[in-house]
């Protein structure tokens, strides 16, 4: 019963990290996608929206 139950938290645990996983990497590869076509419209906007200094 104990090695059951052991194994049923372990599934969760790794289950719980792929999943977080898998939704850390929707969330980086939209926001990147997002950055790529604003800086292909405009670029002096996404240099304001990551804080882009320059040469200034």
């Amino acid at each position: 019963m104990f090695t059951q139950v052991l194994g049923f938290f372990i599934f969760l645990f790794i289950f719980g990290m792929g999943f977080s996983m898998l939704i850390f990497l929707g969330l980086f590869v939209g926001y990147w996608l997002t950055l790529l076509a604003v800086e292909s419209i405009n670029p002096k906007l996404a240099h304001k929206m990551i804080g882009y200094k320059g040469d200034n």
